[in-house]
């Protein structure tokens, strides 16, 4: 940036900031993501990639495929860790998450 020009590039920033808000202002983002990426497009000259459909592929097809010619016959399941149960179902409910947190004692500094 040139000496002297950073009012001009602010005013530009922010002309350019009003205009962008302009034109995505039009379009309702929560009912029409459509829209706004359209638009988004437009403004940044990108253009969508379009999208080739081959029919008779799905992932269901495509996962199918994939575990038949990948399966590993010496996998086995590694032990567990003893720190780790396989039965143990031990859950802290939400009351008493509150509680622990609630109970905490303050340990920084109060501000002067």
């Amino acid at each position: 940036m040139r000496v002297g020009r950073v009012e001009e590039a602010g005013a530009l920033a922010a002309q350019i900031g009003k205009d962008i808000t302009r034109r995505l202002s039009r379009i309702n983002g929560k009912t029409d993501v459509k829209g706004v990426w359209s638009a988004v497009q437009k403004l940044t000259g990108r253009k969508q990639e379009l999208r080739c459909a081959v029919e008779g592929i799905t992932a269901h097809s495509l996962n199918s495929h994939y575990a038949a010619i990948s399966p590993d016959n010496n996998y086995c399941q590694p032990l567990y860790k003893h720190t780790a149960s396989e039965n143990s179902h031990s859950y802290i409910s939400e009351w008493r998450v509150f509680r622990i947190l609630d109970d905490l004692q303050p340990t920084s500094t109060k501000p002067s």
